[in-house]
């Protein structure tokens, strides 16, 4: 009683195929952010930091219906994640819009606050849970490319 303890931050348990690689499971447990490349018609390359959520072997993320990155994943849907870094480990896979899944938007939400204790308590969460709910914002999930598959 009358003892202060320090809350544990939990760290995200990575599931499916992305914990296959110890490295990037490692890596995806205790990474704040991943660095999400996309493409362009023309094959100009663009990546950007993006905080993320894992979940049944994907990644979540969040972005501006709108925004370049978003514009990209419903054009093409082609994907690079690399982990912590632009030099992190990474793998290829796809990315697509995922609409209707407020239970998703609610965890997302919910899973930036505690993992962004600063930023996501103090005005992020609120503004993306705003995003979206009025549908200015869209919730991204990442599928690993299966490394055995006929391209790969």
């Amino acid at each position: 009683p009358g003892v202060h303890r320090p809350r544990r931050h939990r760290r995200p348990v990575v599931t499916g195929p992305l914990r296959e690689d110890a490295g990037l499971a490692s890596a995806l447990a205790r990474a704040g952010r991943i660095y999400l490349t996309t493409w362009s018609r023309t094959g100009t390359a663009g990546t950007v930091p993006v905080w993320f959520m894992t979940r049944d072997g994907h990644l979540y993320f969040t972005t501006l219906r709108g925004s370049l990155k978003a514009r990209r994943i419903a054009a093409d849907g082609r994907v690079a994640v690399h982990v912590g870094s632009r030099e992190g480990p990474g793998f290829e896979g796809r990315a697509e819009c995922v609409d209707d899944r407020p239970d998703l938007e609610r965890e997302i939400v919910a899973y930036y606050k505690r993992r962004h204790p600063l930023l996501g308590r103090l005005f992020m969460a609120r503004l993306i849970a705003r995003r979206l709910g009025t549908k200015e914002s869209v919730l991204i999930r990442i599928t690993p490319r299966d490394p055995g598959a006929p391209g790969a």
